[in-house]
């Protein structure tokens, strides 16, 4: 016990330190890069403390290539590398109430970015859920705030996790992968890109534009995402026969989400044993014969902006997708949906199939997004919660059943673009890889810290 809480203490004090240098980091003006000709060295900011619990950051090749002009008075590598430090020792929050993490029996990622409000009518909506007691609950962001990070840490009803995006474009943003001056903008033509000397004239996407960061981030993010949580979340915690589920800052969920979820699983052989998805949601325009549907499901060939929405899978399905990282990284697509899409039609050895729901259980309340600012944010969720009340006798059906099975594949369109750099390929698959993260100390407490840690995998930037 006193060995524990001295670990703890220590731990604690480390992400601290490392959390102090990140604010000044983010908060300081420094001169341009050609004025300074030198970085501080790793070991003279806590780097004993580092190497006393066993951390050896060490950047690969590619790291320091693809991100070689940082103004900043640490290495975009030393950056990372403390950001991952503190993802790989984050403490799982709950476990006492809920068991050990490796006794999950879902694990929910939510991929999130700044819109609070619509993040708290989905963490009210997961509170009422059945089973939500069982689930692992992660939070991914490529955005660190205070407010949203109180809000997740004030969560009560199952385990709760959060990992952070390390490459985001809040933290490094005037240097790759941020939008950096000397970047081509969107829109001049590659002869004058050309000229301009901008540094990724070379390299528009198919329609001669140029890449905008916050838009690439997105596939970055999710790439990175799905990539952590499998290779490292769940292969650190022995969860390799639990399922997955997608979800974004904008979703409300059912409260028989999980349980209608539970019943496709348990009857997978049934509906249909070749499916490798299961989709919980999709974009309704109406909800007429929603109480209609709520026992009817779906079986067809896997088509991205049909079957993107609450998508749940395993750790053999996401083998295969992992297997055609490359495919995924070079498709000239911003969208991680249409280039998941991509990779289904051109690299699996077969295409995705899909069981799903034709009354949604997860439903898009983002009614203000990347594309979308006239908006109000209470519209929708008010109506998803009116529509789960007007059908709350019908929810938690006892059995589902197949009434549509179709082979026929939608014709899917052509590449949207934005992702021709040749700086986000090479991202991309260097988010493809995630190291080995250490087992935790106490898998009970959920104390992820190993005083012999040695593998750090790609992860964290620590909430300010």
């Amino acid at each position: 016990m006193i060995r524990r809480k001295f670990l703890r203490l220590l731990n604690a004090i480390i992400a601290f330190s490392f959390l102090g240098l990140l604010v000044v980091y983010m908060q300081s003006s420094y001169p341009p890069l050609e004025e300074r000709t030198e970085t501080i060295a790793f070991d003279t900011f806590d780097g004993r403390a580092l190497h006393a619990v066993g951390f050896r950051p060490e950047g690969d090749g590619d790291k320091r290539q693809m991100f070689s002009s940082v103004s900043s008075p640490l290495s975009q590598e030393e950056i990372v590398a403390s950001i991952e430090f503190l993802n790989a020792n984050y403490e799982v929050l709950n476990v006492n109430e809920f068991g050990p993490v490796q006794d999950a029996k879902f694990v929910i990622v939510v991929q999130v970015h700044n819109r609070i409000e619509y993040l708290k009518y989905l963490i009210q909506s997961l509170e009422k859920a059945r089973f939500i007691n069982e689930v692992l609950l992660i939070f991914s962001h490529d955005f660190s705030s205070a407010s949203i990070n109180q809000l997740v840490k004030e969560i009560r009803f199952c385990r709760v996790m959060q990992i952070f995006y390390p490459y985001n474009i809040q933290l490094f943003p005037n240097i790759y992968p941020g939008q950096h001056p000397q970047d081509c903008p969107e829109g001049v033509t590659k002869e004058e890109a050309k000229e301009m000397r901008c540094n990724n004239w070379a390299h528009p996407d198919k329609y001669g534009h140029y890449r905008v960061a916050k838009i690439t981030q997105i596939k970055h993010h999710w790439w990175w995402k799905i990539n952590y949580v499998f290779d490292g979340i769940m292969a650190r915690y022995g969860l390799g026969d639990a399922w997955v589920v997608l979800l974004e800052e904008d979703h409300y969920v059912a409260p028989d989400f999980l349980h209608v979820l539970k019943l496709i699983i348990e009857n997978k052989k049934k509906f249909c044993e070749a499916c490798q998805v299961i989709s919980l949601g999709f974009y309704l325009k109406q909800y007429r014969s929603y109480q209609d549907d709520i026992t009817l499901l779906g079986v067809h060939p896997w088509f991205s902006s049909k079957h993107n929405m609450g998508m749940a899978f395993d750790a053999s399905t996401w083998q295969l997708i992992k297997n055609c990282s490359r495919e995924f990284c070079t498709y000239d697509d911003y969208n991680w949906d249409w280039s998941l899409m991509h990779i289904s039609m051109k690299c699996l050895p077969s295409k995705l199939r899909v069981i799903a729901v034709k009354a949604p259980r997860v439903l898009h309340v983002g009614d203000c997004g990347v594309h979308t600012h006239r908006c109000n944010v209470q519209n929708a969720p008010k109506k998803a919660q009116d529509l789960f009340l007007r059908v709350a006798e019908r929810l938690f059906p006892s059995s589902l059943r197949v009434v549509e099975n179709s082979r026929r594949m939608l014709k899917p369109s052509k590449e949207n673009g934005g992702w021709g750099d040749l700086r986000d390929h090479e991202l991309c698959l260097n988010n493809s890889r995630t190291a080995s993260l250490p087992l935790p100390l106490d898998f009970r407490n959920g104390f992820a810290f190993e005083a012999n840690a040695t593998n750090v995998s790609h992860s964290i930037v620590f909430p300010l």
